[in-house]
């Protein structure tokens, strides 16, 4: 998948931003270690360089803290604060730090990886909503990182998919958390520091910010499982959990709103709806006490997910397309079967049909039925009336061979269903026992099992 990248900017500023040209070092630069090749983010707080590691040639993100804020005792112990914080996580998920220092004019550095990339909000829209099995990967890796960063005493309190990078891997990719910028040291003595934030410090992006954050209160590591509920309603809907026009109603609503469901927009099982209501309890004393135990209910609610596969109504058309005959046959049996089974995979697609099985002169499509009564009989009945139009123009194609005998088979019976409507996949079931219900119906034409039919005017 072709991919358009963007270097991890950890000041969480778009690296087009007009350049602040006081502050910028000129290519060449040394810092330290480091050779600067040029600025590619420029932020309110720090500008970002692409830069060299001499010796080992490996690229590097250059932080620097801008001049005018340099001589701010608090800002620049802030600043030594979060390299202090990521010298100390030494995690696989978590920007890697490459050293740091101070230029010859007193202003800070940090240098950490350079990550070519995309965010997750930018994979997020180039891939569409996530499965709950691909969200929960996604949460395991960011989970992690944070269950690090919590055990030293530091909380995030901008977890966000603009702050995590995605690296590609396989088809899928692996994360890196960043832009430990506004970390909250919960015990800074860890790291040799004093206290740099007060309590009603209130820093943070609006849209992923937890009431305490937003009402000036104290953090801990549950505003960072706030900010876990709000990431997963994105992965699993493709939208922010609440959207306002303007910032007030954005806080109002973080503040006051019930949590929304993701369960309302797409299909996730009810324990994951309940884990993320949970996360976005307004009281930190309501929610998950830390991340390990919210990954471990999204892990217990998929592989219950998984075991039930979601037990539902459904129904399959079933096409047998058989030869006939004795000794070599001619090339337009084939072909006719060729283009028996061609015509049958375009009335399942059009049909809302999902291909369960696909060779060997057979055809299923499968879906699900509706779980009310009255909503089951119309799908019955459309299905019915698809199977019987597929009947008239496989009986009516234009030179059929006299060899080629099709069969087709409609019934109904519970399946074991993951994903979504369109997406389903059938796992097993009682409508997947095909010889069941195909066995002695290959005298050809349709038949309709009476599972298939029952309610229906025709049968």
């Amino acid at each position: 998948m072709a991919a358009t990248t963007r270097p991890h900017d950890p000041t969480g500023t778009a690296a087009d931003e007009a350049p602040g040209a006081a502050d910028d070092l000129a290519p060449g630069t040394l810092a330290g270690e480091f050779l600067v090749e040029e600025a590619r983010s420029h932020g309110g707080f720090a500008v970002v360089y692409l830069a060299t590691q001499l010796g080992t040639g490996r690229p590097a993100a250059l932080k620097v803290l801008r001049r005018r804020l340099a001589a701010s005792t608090r800002i620049l112990e802030r600043f030594q604060q979060e390299a202090a914080a990521l010298r100390r996580l030494a995690h696989p998920c978590i920007v890697e730090i490459l050293g740091a220092g101070d230029l010859p004019d007193g202003r800070p550095y940090i240098a950490m990886e350079w990550i070519e990339g995309r965010t997750l909000r930018q994979e997020l829209r180039a891939r569409g909503a996530f499965s709950p099995e691909e969200a929960l990967a996604v949460l395991e890796e960011v989970g992690a990182a944070l269950s690090a960063a919590h055990a030293l005493g530091i909380v995030h309190r901008d977890v966000k998919a603009q702050n995590i990078m995605t690296i590609p891997r396989d088809g899928w990719f692996t994360t890196r958390l960043v832009d430990f910028g506004i970390a909250k040291l919960l015990e800074p003595e860890r790291l040799g520091r004093g206290p740099i934030f007060t309590q009603s410090s209130v820093l943070g992006t609006p849209g992923s910010m937890a009431p305490e954050q937003i009402a000036g209160r104290p953090v801990d590591a549950r505003t960072d499982v706030y900010a876990l509920g709000l990431l997963l309603h994105e992965l699993l809907t493709g939208r922010p959990a609440f959207q306002a026009d303007n910032l007030i109603e954005l806080e109002e609503l973080q503040l006051f709103a019930p949590p929304p469901r993701a369960g309302d927009l797409v299909a996730v099982p009810p324990a994951v709806d309940a884990a993320i209501a949970r996360c976005l309890a307004k009281s930190p004393d309501a929610r998950y006490p830390g991340v390990a135990e919210l990954l471990a209910d999204l892990r217990a609610a998929s592989l219950a997910a998984r075991d039930e596969a979601l037990v539902r109504a459904a129904a399959a058309l079933h096409v047998g397309v058989q030869i006939d005959g004795e000794g070599e046959l001619d090339a337009a049996a084939f072909d006719d079967a060729e283009a028996v089974l061609e015509t049958v995979r375009r009335a399942a697609a059009d049909a809302g049909l999902v291909t369960v099985v696909d060779g060997g002169g057979v055809l299923v499509g499968a879906t699900t039925l509706p779980g009310d009564p009255e909503g089951s009989r119309a799908a019955r009945a459309r299905l019915v009336g698809a199977a019987r139009a597929l009947e008239a123009t496989l009986a009516s194609r234009p030179r059929p061979s006299p060899a080629v005998k099709v069969a087709l088979v409609l019934h109904a019976a519970p399946a074991r269903v993951q994903g979504a409507p369109g997406r389903e996949r059938f796992a097993g079931g009682a409508l997947l026992c095909l010889d069941a219900w195909t066995a002695g119906e290959s005298r050809g034409g349709l038949v309709i099992t009476p599972a298939a039919g029952a309610g229906l005017d025709e049968r």
